[in-house]
């Protein structure tokens, strides 16, 4: 008889392959297994807190590269072993779930410090960097930006444009389809979307596809 894949394999897969090889490559398929996942863990809400806990560290890990702490690893490791855990007991109380994923970030605290500050500089850059690039475009590229004129409103931030077309669909837009008429990399369209739905300003209509709460 065949033996049905546990639904964590190619998380576990994808975590060997980065933790041999730390690069965006790595990294990246890590972060979609995550998302996968969490998709499918949808009935189970100790299991998505807890991948929400650890889709901070890819970031974390892109932007301190080689002088990434040792700990960010090993954090991985320890929140894949406790999800399996809470995958596979499901006779496990609510007490005893949240206790786990309390454990599991007590025991990396002040990397989690360092993960939540690395993350809003990401917020903060991707806006300026968006709002810089926008102001070259209207200046064609010579001299400095113009000023913006008096009463009129600020540009809009990746944020805005990302939210703004997911409105247009009532019946909601896949990841893919926002990438293309934003024109923002995948990475920042994910990480818009996964705060937005956080947050309640957008909730999943069904597997990868988003449409305004």
């Amino acid at each position: 008889m065949t033996r049905k894949p546990h639904m964590l394999e190619p998380l576990m897969a994808s975590l060997l392959t980065l933790d041999w090889e730390i690069s965006p490559q790595t990294i990246g398929k890590f972060e979609k297994e995550l998302e996968v996942l969490k998709e499918k863990v949808d009935d189970d809400p100790h299991s998505k807190k807890l991948i929400d806990l650890t889709l901070p560290i890819c970031n974390y890990l892109r932007v301190r590269k080689g002088s990434a702490d040792p700990a960010s690893m090993q954090f991985l490791h320890q929140a894949t072993r406790t999800l399996h855990s809470l995958r596979q007991k499901s006779k496990l109380g609510s007490a005893e779930r949240t206790e786990r994923i309390k454990k599991l970030l007590n025991s990396y605290r002040e990397l989690m410090v360092d993960v939540q500050r690395i993350n809003s500089t990401l917020d903060r850059a991707t806006t300026a960097k968006s709002s810089v690039a926008t102001a070259k475009v209207a200046a064609g590229g010579k001299g400095p930006a113009p000023k913006p004129a008096v009463g009129k409103s600020k540009k809009e931030t990746p944020k805005d444009e990302v939210l703004k077309t997911i409105k247009r669909y009532k019946k909601g837009i896949d990841i893919a389809t926002l990438i293309k008429i934003t024109g923002h990399n995948h990475s920042t369209v994910r990480s818009i979307v996964y705060r937005a739905a956080k947050e309640g300003a957008i909730k999943r209509v069904r597997r990868g596809v988003y449409a305004v709460a």
